[in-house]
């Protein structure tokens, strides 16, 4: 899961192979090269599918999602795209899979998704099923992330008379629920296999989900291994290419980065520029340089074919807040190279607590002596912009302090980027929206009127 609410860039609670806990190997693991065609991984058909539904999205965001480098994800979704290749009629003519229509999306007749009060409510009462093994995600506001929470977990922190923290959180909150590992209800990516009431669940049903997850969780646990195996055959070509010294120059590369985004909590676009550009120039070095290299021909003999080779290894990585970020950034740089225009992604700028002055002072308006006479007010400024906020939304002094700070980055964020800032992005998209709704009821509006001057 992504710990930003929008930093996922990939189907929110799809569950994603986990893959191994630093970048390369350890000195423990087997380096002997293997041969060159146990390098390429064949696509399986589920992965032809999660490439289908999602190719509107960004070639980073793919690479991400799947694990796969960026010219490989690009030469496959052309093949399924086209309707004469083999890979095609695999996934229509073989698998039974059927495509979803984004035009009937659009028109407003795509199937309802069941709303979660009605999943929440089936769970509780079906004697099938144990509350027990099931688990929602949630976003919390304070935290600005998704955090998960048991279905039987106490309540402890939500005022009001629910005994059980699932059902006191504030419906439209709740972006998910999973049985066991699996996720079987998902407002974001319309998923329902509680009731199989939307097309992309095929149908499935929580019955189905509850008697097939040994044989799921089975096909989950045998797709983290080949990953792995993957992750190892991808490192071990790299290091054919680079040669033992560049290639742990690279492992310190990825650690360090992947140290500071620990640290941060979240990617940056700079570290990932950083990153790409240091990496790149140790290709350069043994381009420049073969002899080092156990393999001089496998060397890439272009920037834009090296970037390709970082893009495999990077796709990797076990951080899913952090693929995406330097996919993006591997992207751009072949784009530049191509003489393409450059993608945009957002980034939301961080805050330096050394550029901050906070000020607490009391409280006003209602809520008793516990606002009024102290002092939980936090006034936050920013001393390079000058800009400046308020918050007094709760009673607890830690909790306003971590909601200025949202604020705070929100509001430097629309100052330094503009138009592509993310409230400036909502509100676009919020209005894009709206304007389709009114196009929709226009034309429908427009058709009963023809019908009545017939009739």
């Amino acid at each position: 899961l992504s710990q930003s609410r929008c930093a996922a860039f990939c189907p929110r609670w799809i569950v994603r192979p986990k893959f191994q806990s630093k970048l390369s190997l350890s000195e423990e693991d087997d380096i002997n090269p293997r041969p060159m065609a146990n390098i390429y991984s064949e696509w399986s058909i589920e992965d032809d599918m999660l490439l289908f539904e999602n190719r509107r999205r960004q070639l980073p965001e793919l690479s991400s999602m799947l694990g796969r480098g960026l010219q490989g994800v690009k030469s496959r979704l052309s093949k399924l795209n086209d309707i004469n290749s083999p890979a095609y009629v695999r996934m229509f003519a073989k698998s039974g899979f059927t495509e979803t229509h984004d035009e009937e999306e659009e028109n407003g007749k795509a199937d309802r998704l069941i709303p979660v009060k009605e999943v929440l409510r089936r769970i509780q009462w079906d004697d099938t099923l144990s509350e027990e093994h099931f688990s929602v995600l949630y976003y919390d506001r304070v935290e600005d992330k998704i955090l998960e929470a048991k279905m039987d977990e106490e309540n402890k922190s939500v005022q009001g008379k629910e005994s059980l923290f699932v059902y006191a959180i504030p419906e439209h909150r709740i972006e998910g629920i999973k049985y066991k590992e699996r996720v079987v209800w998902d407002k974001q990516e319309r998923i329902d296999r509680v009731f199989g009431s939307m097309e992309k669940a095929r149908g499935e049903t929580i019955d189905q989900v509850v008697s097939n997850y040994d044989e799921w969780k089975k096909q989950k646990d045998a797709a983290e291994r080949w990953n792995l195996e993957r992750q190892r055959d991808v490192a071990n070509r790299i290091q054919q290419m680079l040669g033992d010294e560049k290639f742990n120059a690279l492992k310190l590369l990825s650690t360090e980065l992947e140290k500071q985004n620990e640290e941060q909590n979240e990617g940056t676009k700079r570290d990932a520029e950083n990153y790409v550009q240091a990496a790149l120039e140790l290709f350069q070095e043994a381009r420049s340089n073969p002899m080092n290299s156990p393999e001089p021909d496998s060397i890439p003999q272009s920037d834009r074919d090296a970037l390709e080779s970082i893009s495999e290894l990077v796709a990797l990585l076990p951080d899913s807040s952090l693929r995406p970020i330097i996919l993006f950034e591997i992207s751009n740089s072949i784009n530049r190279i191509e003489g393409k225009k450059v993608s945009q992604m957002q980034v939301v700028v961080e805050l330096n607590e050394d550029d901050l002055t906070e000020t607490f002072v009391r409280g006003s308006g209602a809520g008793g002596q516990k606002v009024n006479k102290t002092s939980n007010r936090v006034v936050l400024l920013h001393e390079p912009t000058q800009l400046r906020v308020e918050c007094q939304d709760t009673r607890s002094l830690q909790q306003n302090r971590k909601i200025a700070r949202k604020r705070l980055r929100l509001k430097v964020d629309e100052f330094l980027n503009g138009k592509e800032s993310k409230i400036s992005t909502q509100a676009r998209k919020k209005s894009e929206k709206k304007a389709k709704a009114k196009a929709r009821n226009k034309s429908r509006l427009k058709k009963k009127k023809e019908v009545g001057e017939r009739q």
